[in-house]
C-alpha cells in the first residue's frame, strides 16, 4: 500500500492484483526445495517468485463458468441483499425522527431465549454477506444496477409489474449483470466453485 492512501485495504489489494495473473487457470503454484514459484502452464511468461511480477497476458483465462444452481444461488442472495437495503433506509429514516432507545434505558438489553440469538446470529451472518454483495453491485452500470433493483422488486411482491426505463431489455440487462456479478461474488468466496480434476 502506498503511503498515504487511506482507502479500503480490501480495495487497494484488489487493484494490485488486477494486472497481475493472479486467478488465471493456468497459473500453477509449484514447491520445490523450500522456494514457491509461480508458474504459467501457457508458458507465456517466465516463472516467478512473487504473482505481483506476473503482468496478465491475452491468454488470462478465469476458468469459471455460471451453472443454473449457482446463478438461482446468486438470485437469492440479491433478494436478501434488496430486503437489506429496504431494511437499512427504514432504519435510516427512523433515525430522524425517533431516538434508536431512551436514554436512561440505554445500556439495557431484553433478556432473550436461544431461538431468538440463534435468529439473531443467521440475520448477523446475512447482513455482513448482504454488505459484501453491495460492494460488488457498486461497481456495475448503472443500467445493470436499475435491472437487478427492478427484478428484485418484482421478485419480492410477486407480481412483474415494475418497470425501469434505463434497464433497456430488463431481462437481457438483468442476465448480464448477473454474469458480471459472477466472478466478483467468487472472488469474495460467497459462491463456491467447484474444481473437477
Amino acid at each position: 500500500m502506498k503511503r498515504g492512501d487511506f482507502r479500503d485495504p480490501a480495495i487497494v489489494l484488489e487493484e494490485r492484483q488486477a494486472g497481475t495473473c493472479l486467478g488465471c487457470a493456468e497459473l500453477i503454484r509449484s514447491r520445490w526445495g523450500g522456494a514457491t514459484k509461480f508458474i504459467c502452464n501457457k508458458a507465456v511468461q517466465k516463472a516467478s517468485l512473487s504473482v505481483y511480477e506476473m503482468r496478465r497476458c491475452r491468454k488470462y483465462n478465469e476458468g469459471v463458468f455460471m451453472t443454473r444452481e449457482q446463478s438461482e444461488h446468486i438470485e437469492e442472495m440479491l433478494l436478501e441483499w434488496y430486503r437489506w437495503q429496504i431494511r437499512q433506509s427504514h432504519r435510516e429514516t427512523l433515525s430522524h425522527f425517533y431516538r434508536p432507545e431512551d436514554r436512561t434505558c440505554r445500556g439495557y438489553e431484553t433478556p432473550a431465549n436461544a431461538e431468538e440469538d440463534a435468529e439473531d446470529a443467521y440475520q448477523w451472518a446475512d447482513d455482513q454477506q448482504s454488505e459484501q454483495v453491495q460492494l460488488c453491485v457498486d461497481t456495475l452500470p448503472p443500467e445493470q444496477r436499475a435491472a437487478i433493483s427492478t427484478s428484485m422488486r418484482n421478485k419480492e411482491s410477486g407480481y412483474q409489474v415494475w418497470s425501469n426505463g434505463r434497464a433497456g431489455d430488463q431481462h437481457g440487462t438483468y442476465q448480464a449483470a448477473k454474469e458480471r456479478l459472477f466472478p466478483m461474488l467468487v472472488a469474495r468466496h460467497l459462491i463456491r466453485v467447484e474444481v473437477s480434476v
